[in-house]
């Protein structure tokens, strides 16, 4: 029930380990093309398997990972990929984990990663009355909780 962290190829503390091939990769971008977005993770939405992990990329610099701790699983420790930095993050516990940019949550730039089965619509509920959120990113994530519920 620990999220491990590898940090560009240095472990940090004890405990944590580098992952193998991750199973999804988010790049950290400040115009996302296809969709006409600035300052956007891609993708914004991401389901990966309980044990799974996602790599973050700073594709454009200038941002960082951070939980959005009113969504953040219960009992599961907070993770920080600092700016500019490219990290492997590992999901042992089933849940919805929302991530956000710090400079840049007022412009939505926020992010789901759904591991295992998850209540779509429960989170969707909290989403929608959490603390300190922007109105961008409040509407995002209840965008991005409504795909992940028909996926």
């Amino acid at each position: 029930m620990m999220i491990r962290i590898a940090l560009s190829a240095l472990l940090l503390t004890a405990g944590v380990a580098a992952a193998a091939e991750p199973t999804a990769t988010i790049h950290e971008l400040n115009r996302r093309p296809a969709a006409g977005e600035t300052f956007a993770y891609d993708p914004a939405l991401v389901r990966i398997p309980v044990g799974g992990s996602v790599r973050f990329e700073p594709t454009d610099k200038g941002h960082n990972v951070v939980p959005i701790r009113s969504l953040w699983p219960a009992g599961v420790p907070p993770v920080n990929v600092p700016f500019n930095s490219a990290a492997t993050l590992v999901f042992d516990k089933a849940g919805v984990y929302a991530v956000q940019c710090t400079p840049h949550n007022g412009l939505g730039m926020v992010a789901l990663i759904v591991v295992g089965k998850a209540d779509m619509a429960e989170f969707a509920a909290k989403a929608a009355s959490a603390p300190g959120l922007a109105p961008k990113a409040r509407a995002k994530l209840g965008v991005l909780a409504g795909a992940a519920d028909r996926a």
